[in-house]
This record gives C-alpha cells, sequence and structure tokens, in this order.
C-alpha cells in the first residue's frame, strides 16, 4: 500500500491510543494478553490464536511503517517480542522433500494456511521498519530466509484454482478443515513478501475471474485483489471487475451492521477503504458512483465503529465489553486506512 506523508489527527488519535494498548499487553515472552473486559487488563479471558497474533503484529508494524516520525521505542520493543513469540512457532515440516525446504506456522499439531499468510504479512512489515532489533533467536533462520520456507509451504499448497489450508504437523496429512478466509490470506501474505510465480498468478486469476469471496464479502480476497492489481499481477480489467463486484456485495446487503458488533463492520470497512486507496493512485479503475457510494458506506461504518471504543481498546459490540487483540487490530486497521485517505 502506498504510504502517506501523514494520518490526519482524528484518525492518528484512535491508531497510536490502538498501538499504546497493544504495547501495555504485550507480555516478556511476546505473548498478547488475548482479551480482557474492556477498562481493566486484569480480567482476562482464557484462549489464545495464533492466526490473530499474527494479524495483530502485522496492524503494529504496518501502522509503525506509515506514521510520521520514528516509531516509539515501547512499540518496537512490543514488536520485536511479539515477532520472537512468532518465530518460535515456526517449525520445518517433516514431509517436505529435500530440495523444497519449507516451515510451518504450528499451533496445536497443526499448520493453518490462513496463519502463514498473516505470518508472512507480519515479517514483511517487521523487516521494513529500519529501528527494529529482534531479539537473539527471534527466528529460525535470518529474516530472508524464513520468509523464503514459508512462501514455499504456502506456493506448495496450491491445489488446482485453491489451497489446502490446514495439515496435521507431524504427518502431513491434509485435514477437512476449509476457512472463508485463509485463501486471500494466503495470496495476500505470499504478494506482499514476494515476486509471484506462475500458479500464483494462474489461482490469483481464477479465484477473481469466479467472483470468491463476493459471499463471504471477504476483506481478505480485497487486500489480495488489490495488491494483484498495483503489482500487475492480473490486468486492470480484471481487477475493476472483480473489485467493482466486492464492492457491490458489501453495499448491497448490510445486513452486518445490526448484529451491533464492532469487528464484522470493521472487517468490511478494511475493504472499502483499501479498494478507495488502490483507486486513488488507478484513476478509472472503478467508476465515479461507486467510489462515492463506497466512501460514504465508509464513513457510515467507522461512526459506528466508535461506539464500541475507548482509549485504544475496541469491544465486541452492545452485547459484550469483552476486548480482543484481533478487535483492535481490524478497527484500528480501518481507521488507519482513513487517515491515510485524507478523509479525517
Amino acid at each position: 500500500m502506498p504510504a502517506s506523508p501523514h494520518i490526519l489527527p482524528a484518525s492518528d488519535s484512535i491508531v497510536q491510543a490502538s498501538l499504546a494498548h497493544l504495547v501495555r499487553i504485550v507480555q516478556d515472552k511476546g505473548k498478547f494478553i488475548y482479551a480482557h473486559d474492556a477498562g481493566d487488563i486484569t480480567a482476562v479471558y482464557e484462549g489464545y490464536n495464533l492466526l490473530r497474533h499474527c494479524g495483530t503484529v502485522w496492524f503494529m508494524a504496518h501502522a509503525s511503517n506509515l506514521l510520521p516520525g520514528r516509531a516509539d521505542p515501547d512499540l518496537l520493543s512490543a514488536i520485536g517480542r511479539a515477532t520472537a513469540f512468532l518465530g518460535n512457532r515456526l517449525l520445518p515440516t517433516p514431509w517436505a522433500a529435500p530440495d523444497r525446504p519449507s516451515l510451518g506456522l504450528v499451533g496445536n499439531g497443526a499448520v493453518k494456511l490462513g496463519g502463514l499468510g498473516l505470518g508472512l504479512l507480519a515479517l514483511t512489515e517487521v523487516a521494513a521498519l529500519p529501528a527494529l532489533v529482534l531479539p537473539p533467536n527471534a527466528l529460525p533462520h535470518p529474516m530472508p530466509d524464513t520468509m523464503s520456507r514459508m512462501r514455499q509451504y504456502a506456493l506448495d499448497e496450491i491445489e488446482g484454482d485453491d489451497f489446502r489450508h490446514k495439515r496435521d504437523f507431524a504427518t502431513g496429512e491434509v485435514l477437512g478443515f476449509r476457512s472463508d478466509y485463509y485463501t486471500g490470506e494466503a495470496i495476500f501474505g505470499l504478494l506482499m513478501s514476494g515476486p509471484t510465480t506462475p500458479d500464483l498468478t494462474r489461482v490469483t486469476t481464477a479465484l477473481m475471474r469466479k467472483g470468491y469471496g463476493f459471499a463471504q464479502q471477504s476483506h481478505w480476497m480485497a487486500y489480495a485483489a488489490c495488491e494483484a492489481v498495483a503489482r500487475n499481477v492480473v490486468a486492470e480489467a480484471l481487477g475493476s471487475a472483480y473489485l467493482s463486484g466486492l464492492m457491490e456485495a458489501i453495499l448491497g446487503d448490510d445486513h452486518y451492521r445490526t448484529r451491533r458488533q464492532s469487528t464484522p463492520i470493521a472487517c468490511r470497512t478494511e475493504a472499502l477503504t483499501r479498494v478507495l486507496l488502490l483507486a486513488r493512485d488507478h484513476p478509472g479503475l472503478l467508476s465515479k458512483d461507486l467510489l462515492d457510494r463506497i466512501r460514504t458506506h465508509a464513513a457510515e461504518n467507522l461512526a459506528l465503529q466508535i461506539d464500541w471504543y475507548a482509549d485504544g481498546q475496541f469491544w465486541k459490540g452492545d452485547d459484550a465489553r469483552k476486548v480482543q487483540i484481533d478487535y483492535i487490530q481490524h478497527n484500528a486497521t480501518a481507521f488507519l486506512h482513513w487517515g491515510l485517505l485524507g478523509e479525517g
């Protein structure tokens, strides 16, 4: 995503406060306080999610790379520790061919493609932080080799016009689990972390041609498609058709708002605002009428998201004041985009 010289004050204050809160809840060994009551980080909930850990590290490093000025040392330290927690869960896949060494992101004895995609995103942004020094042995190999082996795993999971989503780590057995979001996360992570390949270009093109992600209103496919257009992986005409369809899918069915929960709204706002950022750099990609409707819808969403925000924390919604790291990630990223657009 193209950088901006500054983020306007209203969005900047939300993003900065969100980063500050995440810094507070990164523990010594890099694990976040995963979930807590709004305003009380001592009222914690059990459980942890490695995919959401990776997504949160991505947001922290991504925002740090886009915000003006140098990142705060405490923020850099927190990102470094959280990256090391991620890195310590990257293990060589025992079933890989000797000439294709790969690393899987292992949680609960399994490798999930979505986590690997988000891990690639996180490391891509971490590597771009010039002042960040990772803790010793934070990654299993130097950064370029680590990312190359992660990419090898994800690329080897391409099957036909999609990806395999989950494997048993010990045996390599492909498990039946499928996610609505892993494919978009994998494509986005692969496009951000290195050059495309014939297989990656083929699968991305095929999925966009058939409107994959429309039914799910997938923000991860919005990210992936925007990168595919920006990097000339797909023709601009296909990008225009795909993104127009995805945007119409979101604009045409806003039942997600009636749930009165922050994160389902925020994910759609991420998609809307990411497309607006792409369209700013590609005049004529989308029609003016569609862009006007996207901008209006995004502004309405952001106004709703503020209903569940205070002091750098976004909570679940009207039905619960639970704050989770991914709630902060998605909501704050939407405001990050809005500021980059110069909207406030």
